[in-house]
């Protein structure tokens, strides 16, 4: 005998599947998210343990070498020496074994949202005055409003692409140097490299335990999602459905709480007394000074070109 329930025709489709207008809900979208981030880590690490150019230096070089690299274009004044360190930065990433289109898809989705806001009104003589290059609108007659002054002229100037360019090029870089050196360098080997800048220990043991265990949480999110949805046969009501995800996130912190004092007992019976001790003991060999020189000698010849460039 067939249930009524299974009779009915206007049965809805689950609660975390498509809208009526065929676009994704927010719970697909918040799982899709928590999913791509379990993806990215793990190829992470599967790029760090590759054949390359900075997986091959000991994990301390690489840092040191990499934040000498950042302050570098910090300093630097000219757009066309910044966007040469960036093109020095996409060689880097192809000596490591890095997919080139991977690479700067990481890099470029971000720096767009963040720079544009920033970069826009600078192009302009209302900001920056200047060279006009291309003149956008002609108005009546000037304004002043207070310590602003809009001129009859609305244009480009050079002068505004100057500085957009130097600013989103010394973002892409310093970005690509961050992306480079987690791409290129297990979690765990870049906190204990931390130690070389005297970070406290206590600081360096919460980020490797808040990285490993972020990840047992995030998979524990998309499993209770997946076993909602697949006992879900019609929507409930709004506060049903409210109950349900209230529930879930005290399960979520109960569970977190509970996990946090188990590996701290299991910490503590092994031994752990404030002090982290590591199996892996590095080695820094001729061919790391031999990259800290080369680095070092890059640094210096592109900050003496740059401010040749720009005080020429």
């Amino acid at each position: 005998m067939i249930p009524d329930w299974l009779a009915q025709d206007n049965v809805a489709v689950p609660l975390s599947s498509k809208r009526r207008n065929g676009g994704k809900g927010f719970v697909e979208r918040t799982i899709e998210g928590t999913a791509r981030f379990l993806r990215d880590a793990i190829l992470s690490e599967a790029i760090a343990k590759r054949q390359g150019l900075l997986q091959s230096l000991d994990p301390r070089v690489r840092l040191v070498t990499i934040l000498a690299l950042v302050v570098c274009i910090s300093l630097m004044r000219s757009p066309v020496t910044i966007w040469g360190v960036y093109l020095f930065v996409l060689l880097l990433a192809v000596a490591s074994s890095i997919p080139l289109l991977f690479f700067i898809k990481r890099v470029w989705l971000f720096i767009p949202l963040f720079s544009a806001v920033i970069v826009i009104p600078a192009l302009f003589n209302v900001v920056t005055p200047g060279e006009p290059l291309w003149t956008l609108v002609h108005l009546a007659r000037n304004y002043d409003f207070g310590p602003y002054h809009i001129p009859e002229a609305i244009a480009i100037t050079r002068q505004g692409l100057l500085t957009a360019a130097t600013f989103i090029g010394r973002v892409a870089a310093s970005v690509s140097l961050a992306v480079l050196l987690t791409l290129t360098t297990r979690w765990s080997d870049l906190l204990r490299a931390l130690g070389i800048l005297r970070v406290p220990q206590i600081f360096i043991l919460i980020l490797a335990m808040t990285y490993r265990y972020i990840l047992l949480l995030v998979q524990a999110v998309q499993n209770i999602h997946i076993a909602r949805k697949s006992r879900t046969l019609r929507y409930g009501s709004t506060g049903m459905e409210q109950r349900w995800v209230a529930s879930r996130m005290v399960y979520l912190f109960k569970r977190t709480w509970l996990m946090s004092q188990d590996v701290h007992r299991a910490m503590l019976s092994r031994g752990f007394s404030g002090e982290v001790r590591a199996l892996t003991v590095f080695k820094t060999r001729n061919y790391d000074y031999a990259w800290c020189l080369f680095v070092a000698i890059i640094c210096t010849v592109v900050l003496v070109a740059d401010h040749g460039a720009f005080y020429r």
